[in-house]
């Protein structure tokens, strides 16, 4: 087995040479034999270690439960911490009369430099700024880790400013990252994991101080492939609520969300908050900018509500429904797709969904319509049904759009609303930022003694333009 660990000491500090530290490889046959950080920032005292190159760089290796070979301690880095070591790799390890105060003295090297800007590059990015194809610095916060896929964790990353919105038609993965296999050769985990990801609400591994705004970028992390033959151990990621600076990290776009990915040689260290991403999220919270890419006049906007409620975003709608209480909330969203995906079905008679007929023994046509909405926190479907459709779609009463003309050919009326929709989707082309509707959504549950399980959306009052 095999663990990776990046060494910082004062003398890496102020070594032009060495701005990222060592890298170490330590290996052991059994993978309860090496060091595991409990947290980043903690110390390590090594004997033995040999001093190799890798990539014209000098590299460290570790060989664990050897003779004569590598020992370690791993003690906390917290200034609290114990003198202790929490991990010993022999139980026959010495402290000399001059570790704590070595000890001490790295302690104080953590504090520093966790509270120093880790410089600025032309990399270094806000979420708002990145763009498919590129690599990218941030300096960001934890959400969320998703550890379900043994092959590829997704970290869930805010820094309070919103992801530019894109249709969901547009993919733009990176070309290295799997779409040409060698014959034999396995694909990249991460390109298997190619797919939109969201941020859950509730459940463990998740900031129990979800903020209310700003997009949770995901970053897919591969499984790290074996080396000389061994596996390695697993990679240790930064944990749910701390401040971290990921570097090196690659960008693409999947059906629409800007995603990053993790590569071998991307970083990350700890590093203090981002006070300008926090005052920046508190003025948003302040003005309810819920969407950094909206459009500021609402007359651009494809649809629109007569109520003048505080706008609430799609992650605070997620975050309420736990609690079972219905709610009505008026929200600005883009449109993502919508099921049916062909307007012709958008229809049905009230016999064909088992409703009792409203004019006399007419059977009379209704909408049934779902909508998937998202805004830069999340996304959401919602229903669009009956009159409430018929408000929305103003101008496009309920009737069978599938009926063709004479000819064959789609109706002027079936027509039109494909090309409404289209807008809507941002295929008929648009200002960057993407297209936004203002709508009304109410929350309501088939079951409130489980409000997750049964939760239901459904728009209302709100009007096409």
């Amino acid at each position: 087995m095999v663990s990776n660990l990046r060494l910082v000491d004062p003398s890496t500090a102020t070594n032009p040479q060495f701005p990222e530290g060592l890298e170490m490889l330590a290996f052991s046959a059994d993978q309860r034999h090496l060091p595991t950080l409990r947290r980043p920032g903690d110390i390590i005292r090594l004997h033995r270690v040999t001093v190799s190159q890798y990539n014209g760089k000098p590299q460290l290796i570790a060989k664990i439960h050897r003779a004569k070979e590598c020992s370690f301690c791993l003690f906390d880095g917290r200034p609290e911490g114990s003198n202790t070591p929490y991990q010993v790799s022999s139980d026959t390890y010495t402290l000399e009369a001059r570790d704590p105060g070595i000890i001490s003295a790295l302690r104080s090297f953590g504090r520093l430099l966790a509270s120093t800007p880790l410089g600025s590059t032309a990399y270094l990015k806000r979420i708002k700024d990145i763009r498919a194809g590129g690599f990218f610095d941030i300096i960001c916060r934890v959400l969320s880790v998703d550890n379900r896929n043994p092959d590829a964790a997704v970290m869930f990353v805010w820094d309070g400013t919103d992801a530019l919105p894109l249709p969901f038609t547009v993919d733009q993965l990176d070309a290295s990252a799997g779409e040409v296999i060698p014959e034999g050769a396995q694909p990249d985990p991460a390109w298997l994991a190619a797919r939109r990801h969201a941020m859950h609400v509730h459940g463990n591994g998740i900031v129990p101080d979800l903020p209310a705004l700003g997009t949770a970028l995901p970053i897919i992390i591969s499984t790290p492939a074996p080396v000389e033959g061994k596996s390695r151990g697993p990679l240790v990621l930064p944990s749910v609520g701390s401040w971290v600076k990921l570097r090196n990290v690659r960008s693409w776009v999947i059906a629409g969300q800007l995603q990053g990915r993790y590569l071998p040689n991307s970083k990350w260290a700890p590093c203090s908050a981002d006070d300008q991403a926090l005052s920046e999220d508190a003025q948003r919270l302040k003005v309810n900018n819920v969407a950094g890419w909206a459009a500021s006049n609402p007359d651009q906007w494809l649809a629109s509500t007569q109520q003048v409620q505080p706008f609430t975003s799609l992650r605070t709608l997620q975050i309420q429904a736990g609690d079972g209480v219905p709610r009505k909330d008026r929200c600005l969203v883009n449109m993502v797709r919508y099921m049916p995906p062909h307007v012709a079905d958008f229809c049905h008679t009230r016999s064909q969904l088992g409703l009792p007929h409203t004019d006399g023994n007419q059977d009379s046509w209704v909408y049934l319509v779902k909508l998937h909405l998202q805004d830069a926190t999340g996304e959401i479907d919602a229903a669009l049904f009956d009159k409430d459709a018929n408000e929305f779609f103003q101008g496009f009463p309920a009737q069978d759009y599938s009926r063709s003309l004479q000819d064959g050919t789609t109706s002027r009326a079936c027509f039109a609303l494909q090309k409404k929709m289209d807008t809507l989707l941002g295929l008929q082309g648009g200002q960057e930022g993407g297209i936004w509707i203002e709508c009304c959504i109410k929350t309501y549950f088939t079951d409130r003694k489980h409000p997750l399980d049964t939760c239901q959306f459904r728009v209302f009052a709100t009007k096409l333009h």
